[in-house]
């Protein structure tokens, strides 16, 4: 009896904590950087709930949370089967399985390298890019099959894979920041959320290096977003040059030009750092 009533508190609480890191991942997911004018947008690392999620409870609970998830996704996006010129069964039944349900499924294999990595930012960062990249691969398999209804089927691959990669690439950017961030200040693998304990949280240099990759996240994906935001014709859904005199192209170098100048000065900071604390242990 007492075995039976511990397992339902843990699948309760189990159950409540999944429940809250969806509801955390669906406000970030509207907390929109960008929104493309056919679907996919850039968002606070609405993933990395999810990702925590596989982390703590493994594979086959973080798929069904991924399930879960992709299903609230395309209640909130809908609206997108709007876009299709040919709307019919098949159409939506690819977006649904593949721009959805499979594409945040495979958040679930966000916490496989739990085991092969001792550091938890480690495993989280790489966790992140893995999941990053199969939710791409699956909205370009999904994109290539629906954007043949805007007769786009002989360049249809190039062109979900050029049109996904415009919002993926600053999503998995700021996704392995935020990853590798939360993975060096809290505790995710005890029962309970705790912060990380002083031993294992990084030190000044892994700060400054943190820092550096942050910038540079941030300055490409800025980057990013300032200009395959101008490249789609609304209308049409094609892409196209003509937009790219609308881009700020002072502001992109200027912000691009600060943020990676900041990341080199940290980095040399990082470097002298070192130095420095090499220089100590030799005199003591």
């Amino acid at each position: 009896m007492m075995e039976k009533e511990s397992k339902k508190k843990i699948n309760l609480s189990r159950l409540t904590e999944s429940a809250m890191m969806i509801a955390i991942a669906t406000l970030l997911s509207m907390a929109k950087l960008i929104d493309m004018p056919y679907g996919g947008s850039v968002t606070m690392a609405s993933m990395l709930p999810l990702v925590i999620l596989a982390y703590r409870h493994g594979l086959g609970w973080g798929l069904l949370s991924g399930l879960a998830y992709g299903a609230i996704q395309f209640a909130l996006g809908s609206e997108n089967i709007g876009y299709l010129p040919a709307t019919n069964f098949v159409y939506v039944t690819v977006m649904l399985l593949a721009d959805y349900l499979l594409a945040f499924a495979v958040l679930g294999f966000g916490g496989i390298f739990r085991r092969t990595c001792k550091r938890q930012a480690t495993a989280l960062a790489l966790g992140s890019v893995l999941v990053a990249l199969l939710r791409y691969a699956c909205h370009v398999i999904g994109g290539w099959t629906v954007w043949a209804a805007f007769d786009l089927s002989k360049t249809g691959l190039l062109y979900s894979l050029s049109y996904n990669a415009t919002y993926m690439i600053p999503e998995m950017l700021i996704l392995v920041v935020a990853a590798i961030f939360l993975g060096n200040a809290l505790d995710f693998r005890a029962d309970s959320l705790r912060p990380m304990p002083v031993e294992e949280k990084s030190s000044a240099s892994g700060g400054l290096l943190m820092g550096a990759l942050a910038l540079i996240a941030f300055g490409l994906s800025f980057a990013v977003v300032q200009i395959f935001g101008k490249l789609q014709d609304a209308d049409t859904g094609k892409f196209t040059t003509a937009g790219l005199g609308e881009v700020n192209w002072l502001l992109v170098c200027v912000v691009s030009l600060l943020c990676f100048l900041a990341a080199i000065g940290l980095l040399i900071l990082r470097r002298n750092g070192k130095k420095a604390a090499k220089e100590a242990e030799k005199k003591e």
